[in-house]
């Protein structure tokens, strides 16, 4: 990378560097999304997936380095707008119901109360929620599923899923495979981030592997399912030459 944003590049981050007091999260990260592209973000617990997520968002400060992100330096109001973003962990206010909690977020997404009103309808629908049920009546995996929709809300030109499909049942996650290829169909960009990794060769065109804070390979999913045979013996193999 040589810092200069492309104009196909919906984020990029440059040498970043993130620390949580002397602790080092992530050192030197540099990887690039474009247009239409799912990154498959893998790594052990502590790679430094999730610390990557917060500096190309703005909730953690950067010690060096630069993130681009929706032609911005920064994420700001104006760019969350135009980003879905489901974290791994995060719970809807308990005492709202799943339509509230929607209508909330769809007042700063859109404009239009009309169109906000249309899009929370078909995603209540489409993950299967009952809207007026209150989220402190909700299980674990419809919990998930309504923090899933609400990255879906106002048709984002960003999707950053982290850990999705934790307490989804099998159906569901076809449901949400297809959900994913359609949207990439129509440019939508995509940074997933898992640990089910034979799910990325379905759902992403590249993967980026981080171990210990530090990104060690980027590679397409089609080069890494030809040379390894899956993207697990491939993070296998890397982590075992890096652990040598």
């Amino acid at each position: 990378m040589n810092g200069r944003l492309n104009c196909e590049s919906v984020f990029q981050l440059t040498n970043v560097s993130v620390s949580y007091g002397a602790a080092k999260a992530i050192q030197g990260v540099s990887f690039e999304l474009k247009k239409g592209q799912a990154i498959g973000l893998i790594g052990a617990n502590g790679a430094g997936k999730t610390s990557s997520i917060r500096a190309l968002l703005g909730m953690v400060p950067i010690r060096q380095g630069e993130v681009h992100l929706l032609g911005q330096k920064k994420c700001t109001p104006q760019t969350l707008k135009k980003i879905g973003f489901a974290p791994e962990e995060a719970t809807p206010p308990e005492y709202l119901t799943a339509v509230e909690y929607l209508q909330f977020l769809g007042k700063f997404k859109m404009s239009d109360s009309n169109r906000a009103k249309r899009e929370i309808d078909e995603l209540l629908s489409w993950f299967e929620l009952t809207p007026d049920k209150r989220v402190s009546q909700y299980s674990k995996g419809m919990r998930r599923r309504l923090i899933l929709a609400q990255a879906f809300l106002g048709k984002p030109e960003l999707l950053i899923l982290d850990e999705p499909l934790n307490g989804l049942d099998p159906l569901m996650i076809q449901k949400l495979r297809d959900k994913l290829r359609d949207y990439r169909a129509q440019g939508v960009s995509i940074l997933y981030s898992s640990h089910i990794l034979s799910e990325l060769e379905n759902c992403c065109t590249d993967v980026v592997m981080m171990h210990h804070g530090s990104v060690i390979m980027k590679e397409s999913v089609t080069n890494l399912v030809q040379q390894f045979g899956s993207i697990e013996k491939a993070f296998t193999a890397k982590v075992e030459v890096q652990s040598s």
